[in-house]
């Protein structure tokens, strides 16, 4: 016989053995119904955006999930770098190359935004190492091509219509992939040729959350590169970015341009066909010419690449000073050259009008007088306009629109160059990055786009081989600018005597320059300083 204690010690046993049973069985269960919920969530997440937005929100999470990969693996790269390793500088162009070919891939991949965020990091030859410029280079021209469903998809929305149904012949195969849109050649009923620039299918659904991830990716390569800091620009740029979307805007600009450089006659701007036209897709005249990197077919024509580059910087400098209404995005690829029928010389056809930026005259104003003054060496103006424009450092700003120190090391020229010395310029060369940010952020903000501008064109001639003084030339324009406009005599031979004046400090500026050059030069032949010092100082004196 059991006692009363005993069989209640065993029935609170069984008691306490059965509750942890259905404990575990209740625990068990809802881990199954979470997983459930969360299977189920997810299936129904990717049906709907499926069905409803093609995959929109789908692509966009696989892009930043692969950029997010990509951003690892660079930064892991170059955190594993030691410079006290005695071969970190052939290491570290290794690391250069194989990010870039990374970075290149994943732009490819994602298309988009992120071509032309990969095609603006391509233009900055002067800050980047060769390695990322070069490799992302090939972003102006190789870009994944879409389905011929796409395409289709895109005319029956916009027209009612396939494109073989709305002009006489239709080529399917892209004669170029941009960053938002394809071009086709094609011809319209009455036999004429025209490029038809289609955009993806997709773009629309997909460009501000792509905008959204990158700001959020360079936000997170900030945290870990404190000296990244390209966030903000992004944000400040989004809207005009967002503009560049629609079609009708960039036909309207396009005329717009036109109109503006009719005073040359080497520019040329394609016309445009409205009745094929809008948001999505625009059709314009056919021109047959060679993008800005091609030489040897531009030589081929026996036109001088002195005489492209001139009138490249010209017309720019027309935008920049005078009209206002300036080219945002002037790669070489967007840049034709042909012969012209009439004076034989080079003559610039000018395409992708989408992302422009308009410059009011309280900006342009100083920023002539600016450049004026800076050439002169005038101290007192350059403050006085740089202030004008909102920005307190006003030597910072001068070096990043001519691109090169204006002030010399210690306002004197060694007669050796030792190891301080070119640590010196080598330190100066690195700083250019946070002087571009740090005078970026203070400049009015329609200041952004001139700038990229400039780098772009600097890029080009650079490219071409530095053969056309592009700060004199922009310094001619600029200056003219100023004093076109006189009402009188006394106002005349003021003209005048500036004129005179600045072509005077305008030579001296770049004999000081090529003697410069010529004695650095003439230090390294006679084994007094490395070779490194004339490469050095390009990028110092020369950067054009």
């Amino acid at each position: 016989m059991f006692s009363l204690r005993q069989i209640l010690t065993k029935s609170i046993r069984n008691l306490d053995l059965l509750t942890n049973t259905n404990v575990k069985a209740v625990r068990i269960h809802y881990k199954h119904y979470i997983r459930a919920i969360l299977i189920s969530s997810f299936t129904g997440f990717v049906a709907y955006d499926g069905v409803l937005n093609e995959f929109t929100y789908c692509g966009a999470c696989k892009r930043f999930l692969r950029s997010l990969k990509t951003a690892g693996l660079i930064s892991i790269d170059y955190l594993l770098l030691s410079e006290l390793d005695p071969n970190y500088q052939s290491k570290l162009k290794i690391v250069h190359q194989r990010s870039a070919n990374r970075l290149l891939e994943a732009c490819l991949l994602n298309g988009g935004l992120y071509i032309k965020v990969g095609q603006g990091f391509a233009a900055i030859n002067h800050i980047l190492p060769e390695e990322y410029t070069s490799t992302l280079s090939n972003l102006q021209d190789k870009c994944l091509p879409t389905s011929q469903a796409d395409i289709q998809k895109v005319f029956i929305k916009d027209f009612g219509r396939k494109p073989e149904e709305l002009f006489k012949e239709f080529d399917y195969k892209p004669v170029a992939a941009a960053s938002i849109a394809q071009v086709f050649k094609a011809k319209l009923e009455n036999g004429q040729e025209v490029a038809v620039k289609v955009q993806y299918n997709d773009l629309q659904k997909r460009f501000v959350s792509d905008l959204t991830t990158i700001i959020v990716l360079h936000d997170i390569i900030e945290l870990f590169f404190k000296d990244y800091n390209f966030g903000w620009m992004l944000r400040d740029v989004r809207n005009n970015l967002v503009q560049e979307l629609n079609f009708v805007n960039e036909a309207k600009n396009a005329e717009r341009c036109a109109k503006d450089l009719r005073i040359f006659n080497f520019v040329y701007v394609p016309k445009v066909y409205w009745t094929h036209t809008t948001q999505r897709v625009l059709t314009l005249e056919w021109i047959d010419g060679y993008k800005m990197h091609d030489l040897q077919s531009i030589k081929n024509m026996r036109l001088q690449i002195k005489d492209v580059d001139r009138k490249l910087f010209q017309l720019f400098s027309e935008q920049i000073f005078n009209s206002g209404f300036v080219h945002a995005d002037p790669h070489a690829s967007n840049i034709l050259v042909r012969k012209s029928s009439k004076t034989g010389k080079a003559e610039l056809v000018l395409l992708d009008h989408g992302l422009y930026e308009e410059l009011p005259a309280a900006v342009r104003k100083p920023l002539c007088e600016f450049w004026e003054a800076t050439v002169l060496k005038d101290e007192h103006r350059m403050f006085k306009s740089a202030r004008q424009l909102g920005i307190n450092d006003y030597m910072k700003f001068a070096e990043v629109l001519f691109q090169h120190p204006i002030r010399t090391h210690g306002g004197r020229i060694p007669t050796k160059l030792n190891a301080d010395d070119i640590e010196y310029m080598q330190k100066i060369a690195k700083q250019n990055f946070d002087l571009i940010m740090s005078t970026l952020k203070e400049m009015p903000r329609n200041m952004l786009f001139v700038i990229r501008n400039l780098n772009t064109i600097r890029a080009i001639g650079r490219m071409h081989g530095d053969v056309v003084d592009r700060p004199r030339v922009m310094a001619c324009y600029a200056q003219r600018c100023i004093y076109k406009k006189y009402n009188s005599l006394q106002g005349f031979f003021f003209w005048l005597f500036r004129r005179l004046y600045f072509e005077y400090s305008l030579l001296c500026f770049t004999l000081k320059r090529s003697c410069l050059n010529m004695y650095f030069y003439t230090l390294y032949k006679l084994g007094r300083a490395p070779k490194s010092a004339t490469t050095i100082l390009k990028d110092l004196t020369g950067a054009s």
